[in-house]
């Protein structure tokens, strides 16, 4: 996966599925400056066609949440990613996908929020999609993320 970078956090079911995609990644700290930080630095360093960011979602089982936007106070910021047809492709999968417009409140948002403000802000033609997994005690199928990176790869 040539021009695509993969951020999932230390310590997480994020940090195994992007281990296992054999592109470029980065493992974030669970550090929501240190997090955001990491990423811009990333985007300065090398220009991307595509930022896929997963986080892990408690209390959800073998499905993926697309995450569309990101907050900071009142303000909102939405990916520009045309995420239909990952959705499709996830989908194909069989796996069972949530479009959400809530990246939660803390890291994951952070992140996202850094990422898309970062990428408009510069007008940059990067697109950047949040992705939340289950936690790795909630995926029973052994081969979920593998089916997820083939659903990248198509798209």
């Amino acid at each position: 996966m040539k021009d695509i970078l993969l951020t999932g956090f230390r310590g997480t079911s994020s940090e195994l599925l992007v281990e296992k995609a054999g592109c470029r990644s980065l493992i974030l700290p669970n550090d929501k400056v240190l997090d955001g930080q990491l990423l811009l630095a990333e985007l300065k360093r090398q220009d991307y066609e595509y930022v896929f960011s997963f986080g892990q979602k408690p209390n959800i089982r073998d499905k993926v949440y697309l995450e569309t936007t990101a907050r900071n106070g009142n303000k909102c910021l939405h990916t520009d990613f045309a995420y239909g047809e990952l959705q499709e492709l996830l989908a194909a999968e069989k796996i069972e996908v949530r479009i959400s417009d809530h990246a939660g409140t803390s890291f994951c948002n952070a992140l996202y929020w850094n990422g898309l403000d970062y990428i408009h802000n510069r007008k940059m033609k990067t697109q950047m999609l949040f992705l939340h997994i289950p936690f790795s005690r909630n995926i029973t199928a052994a081969d979920f993320f593998e089916r997820i990176l083939r659903s990248l790869k198509s798209c």
